[in-house]
């Protein structure tokens, strides 16, 4: 292959960019990247979808395996959470994979396109102001504050991932599966390019 056209099939390979889907009028909360890192630590499985790796959008999601689900029910299960420091203690949800888990967003999500011409179905549509000329915008749901708290220190001031060590556990009416009290661990190093 001649460089030239190396070149120019490059941006193909690589996805559409962030400023790609924004023209393309694709909401913030649209895959960019979408590729999954997972990790097991002890009877959990760790996932970090990936969303968009310019925007420091990401979800993880814990799945717990552990044997306090023969003891009591998923939503009976809390799950531990710590990363880089910040925790959170979280309800979990029973999984469609024999689990019982739990899913932080770090981004936008929920997202809803209010027209400047109204007819807008949304409520969240109510009350907003336009530009002049504009067709419309995205108005989307932000991260809790705990989720903001968690994901605090996982990622840098540019946006771009951290490594992500993560501790856990799991509890349920004072039983605890956490490693003899160490709390399970696992790490995720940071992903720099969607490939």
């Amino acid at each position: 292959m001649k460089p030239r056209l190396f070149l120019l099939a490059l941006p193909l390979a690589l996805g559409i960019s962030t400023e790609e889907a924004r023209a393309s009028n694709y909401p913030p909360s649209y895959p960019t990247c979408g590729i999954v890192d997972s990790v097991d630590a002890g009877p959990f499985e760790i996932l970090r979808n990936n969303v968009d790796l310019y925007d420091a959008h990401a979800t993880l999601t814990i799945a717990y395996r552990g044997y306090l689900r023969d003891m009591y029910p998923d939503d009976e299960i809390n799950i531990y959470v710590k990363l880089n420091g910040n925790d959170a203690f979280l309800p979990a949800s029973a999984g469609t994979n024999d689990d019982a888990y739990v899913m932080l967003d770090s981004g936008p999500r929920a997202c809803v396109w209010c027209s400047s011409g109204g007819g807008n179905p949304y409520p969240q549509c109510e009350g907003l102001t336009f530009p002049q000329y504009s067709s419309g915008r995205w108005v989307c749901g932000d991260m809790t504050p705990t989720e903001a708290h968690v994901f605090y220190w996982a990622f840098n001031s540019s946006g771009a991932q951290n490594a992500w060590d993560i501790e856990l556990a799991a509890e349920s009416h004072g039983d605890w599966d956490s490693n003899w009290g160490w709390n399970h661990y696992g790490r995720l190093e940071p992903r720099l390019a969607c490939y």
